[in-house]
């Protein structure tokens, strides 16, 4: 008689951004889409994807896609959404109390009547008995929003993926309520003795330990590196990549050259000292045909930051172009025909950009910093993310010397080769196995 495949309860939340073609679509949304698919390409659990009673509007967009809708769901009434409920209530009775504007009464009251539907909504609907028939959950969402700790014949698996607004709480100015942002953190994400986590980097687990051992178990934690947001691979075709920039409306010669960047602008990610030190070195060497190619951004944002940085921009604000919006069939061509590829952060939970202009053929430059060398190992030109020497430097090695681009890019590509989600997914099965049995 065959034994019935564990049940894996799998947390749909970080999906919410993949039906909109916008910037926000990060690497958390990658990998929990790379993780789902390995999951069930190997068929060892019954996969059911979960999302709570306030995003059925998420449930109505996967059930009409054409891989998700190969699954089966649940919707999960978290005991935490009642709260939510009786706090928004209570909010907004003292601003009626409060307030003297007949027309705001009128909203405050349609809110309050609003919330306590759903309250009634929860209290009729909220049935979590199919939790007792769960093996596994798993989540890559940072915030949970599932009480699942009073479940104890479930096991549960999170994946960390690093402590930044922890650790750098000035680039996160609306996201703590209080001083005590590493506490403050832990509680946000639920972090407890009873979950297994795994962590995205070395460099992670370190971070964990560092601050929360009191709290998690570290024999509970394990190392599963990330690997790239898809397949990338070297793509040198010049009419192809004529198309792609003519989709961006970017008029490009045979002779131009460029940089390209695709990340947000979080003051972490560095992309004003990276354009900064882009417009010194063609200054510098009298430059006219390389450019730096921006991906995603608040673009008005990023030009009034770069004026008040850069004295003399107007002089090379043609060489600072803008895309917009860069669809991920366009992502490897235009990784593979960068000159180079800059990655200066601050710190990084692990660092997935470098790794993908990796495996697409481009030489890196990158950080000394957090998880960065842990990926890119010395494959890479690493830098203090703070030195404007050390950068133009290294803007100046990879510029004037073919060769060692070259070497760059060998490297880069057995670099590459040591990460893939199904090594990464193949670690996470065996330990939810071990544990199962």
């Amino acid at each position: 008689m065959n034994k019935e495949k564990p049940v894996l309860l799998f947390d749909a939340l970080p999906f919410l951004d993949f039906f909109e073609k916008k910037a926000q679509r990060s690497g958390v949304l990658f990998s929990t889409y790379s993780i789902l698919k390995e999951l069930e390409k190997r068929n060892i659990f019954k996969i059911k994807l979960v999302i709570t009673n306030n995003y059925n509007n998420l449930k109505h967009k996967m059930k009409n896609d054409p891989y998700f809708s190969r699954f089966s769901y649940v919707i999960f009434y978290d005991e935490l959404q009642i709260l939510y409920h009786i706090k928004f209530v209570k909010s907004y009775i003292n601003k009626i109390k409060t307030t003297v504007n007949i027309f705001k009464n009128m909203l405050y009251s349609m809110k309050i009547i609003k919330h306590c539907l759903s309250a009634l909504n929860y209290y009729l609907h909220k049935d979590n008995n199919f939790l007792r028939k769960i093996n596994i959950f798993f989540s890559t969402n940072l915030y949970l929003n599932y009480d699942l700790l009073n479940y104890k014949h479930i096991q549960k698996y999170m994946l960390l993926h690093d402590i930044i607004p922890a650790l750098f709480p000035e680039y996160y100015p609306t996201f703590f309520s209080t001083n005590d942002y590493i506490n403050e953190y832990a509680r946000m994400l639920r972090l407890n003795k009873e979950y297994f986590y795994f962590c995205v980097s070395e460099c992670t687990k370190r971070d964990y330990i560092k601050y929360y051992s009191n709290i998690i178990n570290e024999k509970k934690m394990m190392v599963t590196h990330n690997a790239s947001a898809q397949n990338f691979y070297p793509d040198y075709d010049e009419i192809k990549l004529a198309k792609t920039l003519d989709k961006y409306k970017i008029k490009y010669k045979n002779n131009d050259k460029y940089i390209f960047s695709l990340c947000t602008l979080e003051p972490r990610k560095n992309l004003i000292f990276m354009v900064k030190c882009f417009v010194k070195f063609i200054k510098k060497h009298n430059i006219d045909n390389f450019y730096f190619f921006l991906g995603g951004g608040q673009w008005d944002f990023f030009i009034h930051k770069l004026e008040e940085q850069i004295i003399n921009l107007n002089e090379y604000r043609d060489k600072i172009v803008r895309l917009g919006y860069v669809d991920d069939e366009d992502v490897n061509i235009l990784y593979s025909n960068s000159l180079f590829f800059t990655f200066i952060s601050q710190y990084e939970g692990f660092g997935m950009p470098p790794l993908e202009a990796m495996q697409a053929g481009t030489p890196v430059i990158t950080s000394n910093n957090s998880s960065l060398p842990e990926v890119v190992g010395d494959a890479a030109i690493m830098i203090d993310y703070n030195s404007e020497e050390q950068c133009i430097k290294a803007f100046e090695d990879l510029y004037f010397n073919e060769d060692l681009r070259k070497q760059y890019i060998e490297k880069g590509l057995e670099r590459a080769k040591l990460f893939s989600w199904e090594k990464t997914v193949d670690k996470m099965t065996k330990v939810m196995i071990d544990n199962a049995t």
